[in-house]
């Protein structure tokens, strides 16, 4: 049967697998009933403009959004190296969030003007389900916590590594009666501004949050809330604090806790469970310590999971744990976790040992949620052989070369996203990488943490699926590589270049920006710094930086250039 023939109840769960951008792109103009499909029929799009080129941005805006308004449920927007300013062009549009009528959801990253999510916010009164992640927020951070208890349909908010000298939820005066699930993951609380929290979102059912004490026996000061039944916690502090906050939680059926450097054994967690949290089903905990010094390892680890092989662990619950250490690691670090590993971090070294209380030996589906592995290997033995099966990561993080024992474990990459990479030397690092490359059929993003030394062999990888690549360490400024003409031009005529779209890198010359915007026909943002930049020092206004202007007058005027507002020296470009 022809595409055209198909019925219209068809043709509708079909566009629900698009990507709005896309849709229209491959459906919009081609006759009169696919038009009014899109535009009358179809229920609900989904506007996601985290990854999207500028013309697509442009067309979408002025051409579709006027037509849709009343049928967006949700918006993603993102100013990051990928769309770098989005949230200032969107805003500039003629339409504001408000007009979106059927809005519920509203998710917004890496936006660095506190003054634009407000001004997101303040449009927003409609939206159940809230995300802001990794925004900028050195001042005026109350205020928008305000304004965010203030939204009167809100039920989801998730706050997450927000940039500020610190969230005082002690100065909350705006009370939320709508708001049952809250994260603020990254932010740390104490037990003062925890109270304020229970006080003002007297409806919370489900937290997410960080909490450090610094006093032994800190008492959580009323009011509590008995109303939450889940709560997930990376907690610092003494065991006596812990004990007086889940005293106040009587209801609570799910807990999930990290902690570092504590450590209960399996007796001292049954008598806190039992005592404080009577309701409890659903239990997961990492806690991160070190064994005593000059004391057998093995033989510790045997003590302490000797205490959780009660019939309290084993047969009433069916909790079991296991115990992880680095047998090099000279401080005798070590983490303790339930099986599954119900967290999204994982550190591995290729000389740790692991004892559990599982009954055999299978681990295959301990670590199923793991997303992001960084691997490590003794700088003696570069041996790394992954006996834990990670089989759901979205990220890696690993040092070349590594022992070619590590390719066994090649096949549970077929689901990563993103890989960091640290080349230590030439010789088997670039082949090894091919290698990881040939079994990674989704990776999108390519990062070279470090850089020793320029080889011709870097410019012959090549994976299909990969758009963006990452040269520029923004965490370490000092190990940069500036890529000089020949280099820049290489990279061109590679692989990885002709299909790159989004580009982060360190140049020497502002000439060759030009011919890399110029060439790589599929390149839509451009992160950079510039070796001879004489403004990289200082924050300037557009007007008085040489070398902004300098590209205003090279490059098209549809080109947005404007520099990090937290690193001067890096410049971003969204190109087409």
């Amino acid at each position: 049967m022809k595409f055209e023939y198909l019925p219209n109840e068809i043709l509708l769960d079909i566009f629900e697998y698009f990507h709005l951008r896309d849709l229209f792109q491959t459906f919009h103009n081609l006759n009169f009933r696919l038009n009014q499909l899109l535009y009358e029929s179809f229920r609900s799009y989904s506007l996601d403009l985290r990854s999207i080129s500028r013309y697509d941005f442009d067309i979408i805006c002025q051409q579709h959004l006027p037509i849709i308004l009343h049928k967006i449920t949700s918006i993603h927007l993102a100013d990051n190296d990928e769309t770098p300013n989005l949230p200032q062009r969107f805003l500039s549009q003629s339409i504001s969030v408000d007009q979106f009528t059927h809005l519920k959801s509203l998710s917004i990253h890496s936006i660095q003007s506190i003054d634009i999510i407000h001004q997101i916010i303040k449009q927003s009164q409609q939206v159940t389900h809230l995300k802001i992640i990794k925004c900028f927020c050195e001042y005026k951070e109350i205020q928008l916590i305000n304004q965010i208890w203030s939204l009167p349909k809100l039920t989801f908010c998730h706050l997450d590594n927000l940039i500020s000298k610190g969230i005082y939820f002690s100065e909350l005066l705006t009370p939320s009666s709508t708001i049952k699930y809250l994260s603020i993951k990254n932010i740390i609380c104490d037990f003062r501004s925890l109270s304020y929290v229970f006080q003002k979102t007297p409806s919370l059912q489900h937290l997410s949050t960080t909490i450090v004490c610094t006093e032994k026996f800190e008492k959580i000061p009323p009011p509590t809330n008995p109303l939450l039944t889940k709560l997930s916690l990376s907690y610092d502090g003494s065991i006596p604090s812990l004990m007086n906050l889940f005293q106040h939680m009587p209801l609570l059926r799910s807990l999930t806790i990290s902690t570092s450097y504590l450590l209960l054994d399996g007796d001292e967690w049954q008598a806190i469970l039992t005592d404080c949290l009577p309701q409890l089903k659903y239990f997961h905990f990492k806690m991160s310590f070190q064994f005593p010094q000059n004391y057998d390892t093995n033989d510790a680890a045997d003590e302490l999971l000797a205490t959780y092989q009660s019939e309290f662990w084993i047969k009433k619950h069916q909790w079991h744990v296991q115990c992880d250490w680095n047998a090099s690691d000279p401080f005798y670090g070590a983490i303790l976790y339930t099986l599954p590993y119900m967290f999204h971090d994982y550190h591995y070294v290729n000389d740790s040992c692991s004892k559990s209380t599982l009954p055999n030996k299978t681990t295959c589906q301990t670590h199923i949620h793991v997303k992001n592995l960084q691997c490590e290997h003794n700088i003696v033995n570069h041996f790394i052989y992954l006996s834990t099966k990670f089989t759901n990561l979205s990220h890696l993080d690993l040092i070349l070369p590594f022992n070619n024992e590590f390719l066994r474990n090649i096949s549970t990459f077929t689901h990563l996203k993103s890989l960091d990479v640290t080349l230590l030397s030439s010789r088997d690092a670039y082949q090894q990488l091919q290698c990881l490359l040939n079994h990674t059929p989704h990776l999108y993003l390519l990062r070279f943490s470090h850089l020793s030394d320029m080889n011709e062999a870097l410019f012959s990888l090549s994976n299909p699926s990969i758009r963006r690549l990452d040269f520029l360490n923004k965490q370490s400024m000092i190990y940069n590589w500036y890529f000089n003409t020949d280099e820049c031009q290489a990279l061109t005529n590679s692989i990885l270049g002709r299909q790159c779209q989004t580009l982060i890198i360190d140049i020497q010359a502002r000439n060759d920006v030009l011919d890399l915007v110029n060439n790589l026909t599929n390149l839509r943002s451009l992160i950079f710094q510039c070796k001879d930049d004489k403004g990289k020092q200082k924050l300037l206004s557009t007007t008085d930086d040489e070398l902004i202007q300098w590209f205003h007058e090279h490059l098209p005027s549809t080109c947005t250039i404007s520099r990090d507002a937290h690193i001067s020296s890096i410049i971003q470009m969204w190109i087409r």
